[in-house]
């Protein structure tokens, strides 16, 4: 038996085991960023729909203040990215990244029954306006779906901080009660429910015929700061 034969390809054999090993490891290593970058990202489109379903229930808001009720909902957010790859990454991150996703992809569920427990109750409302008129509709029912939506505001508003606080501290998202940073974010809370009673208040002097326009050329005014 030619030895060196042997011994050289036995030693072919464990290189080429060895390189098929560290591709391994460096293709999962790629891939794990890849996934990583792409659930930040997913957060930055998040922040996006948040911000204009904001928008919608700002909307709202003023039209309960006017002592009305609003037909239009929010389309429910979309975190397909989470759903289908998160597991794939878990792996590569730390403790406070997988608690601040797995807060802030809750907070989308919660978000999105939000939406389809208020559009349930006004489209009752909405049919109950068609076949019975509008004088059927009890100020305890108007009363209703204005809670609602106030309910609904405060939830996209306080995932939006969430989604800011984990963009803003990517790499080491921890929230401890008591800390600097859950003051900061009771704060914002209560400067929520203070935005949602400005809205309200402020919306009671506005003209109630530009809500049945479509098109509201105010909105688009350029804004000089």
């Amino acid at each position: 038996m030619d030895y060196k034969t042997l011994i050289l390809g036995l030693s072919s054999v464990f290189v080429g085991w060895l390189l098929a090993q560290f591709t391994g490891i460096l293709k999962d290593f790629y891939y794990t960023r890849k996934i990583k970058k792409c659930l930040l990202e997913e957060l930055y489109e998040l922040k996006s729909e948040l911000e204009r379903t904001q928008l919608i229930y700002t909307r709202q808001l003023q039209i309960y203040a006017l002592q009305g009720i609003e037909g239009g909902t929010p389309v429910p957010l979309s975190n397909h990215i989470f759903k289908n790859y998160y597991k794939d990454a878990v792996l590569g991150l730390n403790k406070q990244q997988r608690l601040s996703y797995q807060l802030i992809h809750t907070l989308v569920e919660n978000v999105n029954i939000g939406m389809i427990r208020h559009r349930e109750l006004t489209i009752k409302l909405l049919e109950k306006n068609i076949i019975k008129g509008s004088e059927s509709i009890t100020e305890k029912e108007g009363d209703s779906w204005g809670k609602n939506v106030i309910c609904e505001y405060q939830n996209v508003a306080a995932m939006i901080w969430h989604i800011k606080y984990h963009l803003n501290n990517h790499k080491y998202p921890e929230l401890l009660p008591f800390s600097e940073e859950h003051k900061n974010y009771l704060q914002y809370l209560e400067n929520v429910d203070n935005e949602v009673s400005s809205i309200i208040e402020k919306a009671k002097k506005l003209d109630k015929g530009k809500f049945q326009k479509i098109y509201n050329p105010d909105a688009f005014i350029e804004k000089i700061t």
